[in-house]
């Protein structure tokens, strides 16, 4: 995944009301510019005052807030891309060129697709090799202690109603699969965040039982794109 324009450098004031952020912005030198914070979650690690930050300008003067906080830079020279809406296209792209052998190549695949008795969308959608029906739901994973990393960095009972349905998947007879796509340099393994959210890890745990695949797509991250480039272990013995 490409970004359509260059990303324009910035330093982190702070982050604040979920949605917005504070940059120094060298075209404002006089008042911080305020941004669109792509991601709702705690964002640990990923917002601390005077990091270096990369935007996307909308070149929409219509927009309120013009310009997208799109990656980060810890102190340790890690880059972080924060935009959590841009999973779903990495993921894409990934499923599309069969990079996971595990779940293989993929017939038919589209995205936002309706199922389950409430017709809530899942990511992506289509059929293995074996003609089953194949539901995937991608998750962004940011939160690192040390290489390993941690979905999610809040509580989250929407990522808890995901799995419960991807379990019904299973138990229909289809695949159900949750593939993290790490957006954090440094993460060489996932793992449920019990420490945070351990009913998530709970139903993890029951997740694996019923039969529910995990995987882990590591990426390429520069101001220029963010690549898929391989997997990482998913950590299910510690969910």
């Amino acid at each position: 995944m490409r970004f359509h324009n260059p990303l324009q450098p910035a330093r982190l004031q702070q982050r604040y009301k979920r949605f917005l952020a504070d940059v120094d912005f060298p075209d404002a030198p006089t008042a911080p510019l305020t941004i669109h914070c792509p991601n709702t979650g705690a964002m640990t690690g990923c917002a601390e005052p005077g990091i270096r930050v990369w935007m996307s300008d909308s070149d929409n003067p219509k927009r309120k807030y013009r310009y997208t906080w799109e990656l980060a830079e810890t102190s340790n020279g890690e880059t972080i891309c924060v935009n959590t809406q841009r999973a779903n296209t990495v993921a894409g792209e990934a499923l599309q060129s069969g990079l996971i052998s595990e779940i293989g190549p993929l017939r038919e695949l589209k995205a936002e697709v309706g199922y389950g008795y409430d017709k809530r969308r899942i990511d992506w959608f289509g059929l293995d090799q074996q003609q089953r029906e194949t539901y995937i739901e991608v998750k962004s994973v940011t939160l690192a202690t040390g290489a390993q990393g941690f979905f999610p960095d809040t509580v989250s009972v929407r990522a808890r109603q995901h799995l419960l349905s991807l379990i019904d998947m299973v138990n229909e007879g289809h695949r159900g699969i949750v593939l993290y796509v790490v957006f954090h340099t440094g993460i060489k393994q996932v793992a449920a965040a019990a420490h945070i959210d351990p009913v998530y890890a709970q139903t993890c745990a029951l997740a694996t039982a019923a039969g529910v695949e995990f995987y882990a797509l590591h990426c390429r991250i520069t101001p220029q794109a963010i690549e898929a480039i391989g997997s990482l272990p998913v950590a299910n013995d510690e969910m």
